[in-house]
């Protein structure tokens, strides 16, 4: 397509890479764009890789809402863990403690007079549980059987992790079933003009793709955009390499949480999928050899590693995502070293946006519209960045590597944000925080409530309740007393993943619709 012609109507999209990435767009697009000629081109002989994934809460309304991935269907078949909270085992010596997807749910009523005692009661002893954190802490999933219904029910507030291989199978079969077409080609050339502004060219082994839009979805090989002028921002993080492996698990051992903990010169994780117990360490390769970070790795896991592999990445993002005819997505388009999952949750969350841009805008691609995604892709990316170096900057500097990960830049909203935690304690409405020239700061991807949270389990101090002591009566103590036992409650009625997956209780509650549908636990608070 001409450069001269951007503003021509887009009738054939070709997304190149079959990854989770590339067919989550191709879905994406196809939900709310019927007439367009949609087609994913790889070398699908490959077999999918065995990676777990994990994501964040927004994934579930965007798979079975927005993509309308039938909820009984994807459980019978990729037989997801669903992921209570991200579970800091030892982080920086901090005692345990949960980021839990429910943790608004629990706030104290702003409406009642006695909330300032709630929050400095937490402030001082953190004791607050959320049923999330119950259903992680005993290893459940978040069904139970509710006698009043006659029915399985779920408590909401959960993400999943996902077996990629799975998961990718499911999707294969969504696009056979919604006309986007898979042709099972390995490309080997991609042409651009004199400008590098658009692509003229994509050409596998066995054929020549024509598309008015292509999607580059080839992950870190990028085969598109490294051939546009495109310009990619990296973020100032030492963090750069990782190692992955596989390992058996009973599934009776389930943890339905990430879990982290951090190491001498990066972080360890753990995701549990049906399949398999997922592990990695990331780290950073200027402060340590290849050969010592596997070493520690090694020493830190009791499992026998399989599929051990070493990845390299560069943390940083696409600000031209979309450049003339092509749009990135997935890790083509950016990553972010992944302590808060965030990856496929974001690609999935960006391909919606552009599917429901083209079909507001009559799929003219014109520059305009580039201009508007490329502007949203920008602050999801800032917002993901402000979140993640938030983790790192109470961290004790034992060494060359911890200095660094403390002193890696922060946006000027993420300063301002801690700066009015230190003057005014936790502030539960998100959209209110302002600063001292009057301006209201926007929200960040993660909520402003969740963030002080987080902070706060991981040291940091607030002036206000420093310097102001507030007393705490016994009712409020007894309060959290209560709400801790219905914590506890639940999840000893949730049932098991062996329960689940292997006694038929997921296809029993599969079977009940209409409980599926409105299914919910009762509110903890209630």
């Amino acid at each position: 397509m001409p450069q001269e012609n951007m503003g021509d109507e887009v009738s054939s999209v070709t997304v190149v890479g079959g990854g989770d990435a590339g067919l989550l767009a191709a879905l994406a697009v196809r939900s709310v764009n019927p007439g367009l000629d949609v087609r994913v081109v790889d070398d699908f002989a490959e077999s999918p890789t065995r990676v777990g994934k994990s994501t964040f809460q927004a994934v579930v309304p965007l798979l079975h809402d927005v993509l309308d991935i039938d909820e009984g269907r994807f459980l019978q078949t990729v037989r997801p863990v669903w992921k209570g909270s991200v579970c800091f085992r030892d982080w920086c010596g901090n005692d345990p403690f949960h980021y839990a997807f429910d943790v608004r749910s629990v706030k104290p009523d702003l409406d009642d007079p006695k909330s300032v005692e709630s929050l400095y009661h937490y402030y001082e002893t953190g004791d607050m549980s959320t049923p999330a954190e119950g259903i992680v802490n005993e290893r459940k999933t978040p069904l139970v059987y509710s006698a009043a219904a006659n029915a399985y029910v779920m408590y909401p507030n959960m993400a999943y992790h996902l077996s990629i291989g799975r998961f990718n199978e499911l999707l294969r079969e969504l696009c056979g079933e919604r006309d986007v077409a898979l042709v099972d080609d390995r490309v080997t050339d991609v042409r651009t003009n004199a400008d590098d502004t658009y692509v003229e060219r994509v050409a596998g082994e066995d054929a020549v793709y024509d598309a008015d839009l292509y999607v580059d979805a080839t992950g870190f090989k990028r085969l598109l955009m490294d051939r546009l002028d495109a310009d990619y921002r990296s973020f100032d993080i030492p963090l750069d390499a990782a190692f992955h492996a596989t390992a058996d698990h009973d599934i009776e051992d389930t943890v339905p949480a990430t879990v982290v903990e951090s190491g001498e010169y990066g972080w360890f994780w753990q995701i549990d999928t049906y399949d398999h117990r997922d592990l990695g360490y990331v780290y950073s390769s200027e402060h340590v050899s290849d050969d010592e970070a596997l070493a520690e790795f090694e020493a830190h896991r009791e499992e026998v590693f399989a599929d051990l592999e070493r990845y390299e990445f560069d943390s940083g993002f696409h600000e031209d995502a979309w450049v003339g005819n092509c749009v990135a997505t997935g890790n083509a388009l950016g990553f972010i070293e992944p302590l808060q999952s965030t990856a496929l949750t974001t690609h999935l969350n960006t391909s919606v946006r552009l599917s429901r841009q083209l079909a507001a805008h009559g799929h003219i691609n014109d520059a305009g519209l580039r201009e508007s995604f490329n502007r949203y892709v920008t602050g999801t990316w800032n917002s993901v960045y402000d979140f993640i170096s938030v983790h790192y900057l109470f961290a004790d500097a034992v060494n060359d590597f911890w200095a660094d990960m403390r002193d890696i830049p922060t946006s000027d909203r993420i300063d301002q944000y801690l700066a009015y935690y230190d003057a005014n304690g936790f502030e539960l409405y998100d959209s209110e925080v302002v600063t001292e020239e009057g301006t209201q700061l926007g929200m960040l991807t993660f909520p402003t409530s969740s963030l002080y949270f987080l902070i706060r389990n991981m040291g940091a101090e607030s002036t206000f309740y420093e310097e102001h002591d507030f007393s705490v009566s016994d009712e409020i103590k007894e309060r959290w007393r209560q709400r801790n036992g219905y914590v506890k409650d639940l999840a000893d009625q949730c049932l098991s993943y062996e329960q689940v997956y292997k006694s038929g209780v997921v296809d029993a509650y599969v079977r009940n619709e209409s409980a599926f549908a409105q299914a919910a636990a009762p509110d903890p608070g209630s």
